[in-house]
């Protein structure tokens, strides 16, 4: 069924950060790897390395534990946990859709016209299996 996009849950860093968030995306895809060889008329792909992304915009909220002062934080730091659950989570269910990564925030702006309330836009990229 579809989802009506509004009881998204956030973690960042251990950090509950859903209430700050105005979007949030998910990325998760294949390098393509160009086969191509002399001979043939169009170009062959092959599947090669799983990438995965995460990113969002918020609105900017500061203090302990507020999105601004976690992600201003958590930039570069490897291994940070990044979990969503587009549709809220329930206790004891095995039907609540989710996803997670371990991953490096490389992307954190912040900024705005004067006057206006001040968003963030933040991306994080998936650091692999923790060794």
């Amino acid at each position: 069924s579809t989802i009506h996009f509004r009881n998204c849950k956030i973690f960042i860093g251990g950090y509950h950060l859903s209430t700050s968030f105005t979007e949030f995306n998910v990325e998760y895809g294949a390098e393509q790897l160009d086969e191509t060889a002399f001979g043939d008329t169009n170009r062959i792909y092959k599947g090669g390395l799983l990438t995965a992304r995460m990113s969002g915009k918020a609105w900017c909220e500061s203090g302990v534990g507020a999105i601004e002062t976690v992600l201003f934080g958590l930039v570069g730091v490897e291994f940070t946990p990044v979990i969503v659950f587009a549709n809220g989570m329930t206790v004891g269910t095995q039907t609540d859709k989710g996803f997670a990564m371990l991953g490096i925030i490389d992307t954190f702006n912040i900024g705005s016209p004067v006057g206006t309330l001040l968003p963030i836009d933040f991306g994080v990229a998936s650091h692999g299996i923790e060794p």
